[in-house]
């Protein structure tokens, strides 16, 4: 398949179909998609549309019945299990509904945990830099306990972008959060797009969640919807 150069991932005839002993269940069905270097991308649906089942199989985390992923060219499927673990360590970041910290560690040490378990170094200005935009720096020795909710999603976002990647992966990064958190979090994606040409795939059930991006791609029963 050959893919522009300006095409960061893309999908081609995606499928997902979850089988039981009596019930098979299609919920993608012939999923197209391009996603540019730089780029701001909404996944848009209602509960069931398969919006999170399409985001974890462009980031590698599931795969599909049907149909291939290509990150700047290469097939996840002609790639080993160890090579895509390798993949998404070096150039994704994750960021969920729910926080995901680990509740043992301090704040500080959760954001550095991309870093110990990729054994690769982080760059301590970057660091500063992203724990000043996201205003955390009072929290650094800090337990998750002791964070509220919009907070602790600050930190996972720091985490998230702590090795620089070149996607985020963000399934309902504001759906636990007040409107002024929400606000912090869409005006903290667009400024790190900006800044760093981050590209972000975000699933959603808002459609207006952010309002200057390259696409939103609507889902719905499993399918792109054309308006």
């Amino acid at each position: 398949m050959i893919i522009s150069d300006d095409i960061l991932l893309s999908c081609d005839n995606i499928s997902k179909t979850y089988e039981s002993s009596r019930i098979r269940t299609k919920v993608l069905k012939q999923v197209n998609i391009k996603f540019k270097k730089g780029s701001i991308n909404l996944i848009y649906g209602k509960s069931g549309s398969g919006k999170t089942t399409l985001l974890n199989i462009l980031a590698g985390l599931d795969k599909a019945s049907q149909g291939n992923v290509y990150y700047l060219g290469k097939r996840y499927g002609s790639m080993s299990e160890s090579e895509l673990a390798k993949l998404r360590g070096q150039n994704f970041g994750f960021v969920f509904q729910a926080y995901h910290l680990i509740p043992r560690i301090s704040i500080e040490e959760n954001i550095l945990c991309p870093s110990y378990i990729n054994g690769k170094q982080y760059d301590k200005e970057y660091y500063h830099f992203l724990i000043e935009i996201l205003g955390i720096e009072k929290l650094l020795k800090k337990m998750p306990y002791e964070l509220s909710g919009g907070e602790q999603q600050r930190v996972a976002i720091a985490r998230a972008m702590l090795l620089k990647p070149k996607i985020v992966f963000a399934d309902e990064p504001t759906g636990n959060l007040d409107t002024e958190n929400t606000k912090v979090i869409t005006e903290l994606f667009q400024k790190l797009n900006k800044e760093y040409k981050t590209t972000f795939i975000i699933v959603t059930h808002e459609e207006n969640l952010i309002e200057h991006c390259e696409q939103i791609i609507r889902l719905r029963d499993g399918e792109i919807v054309i308006e």
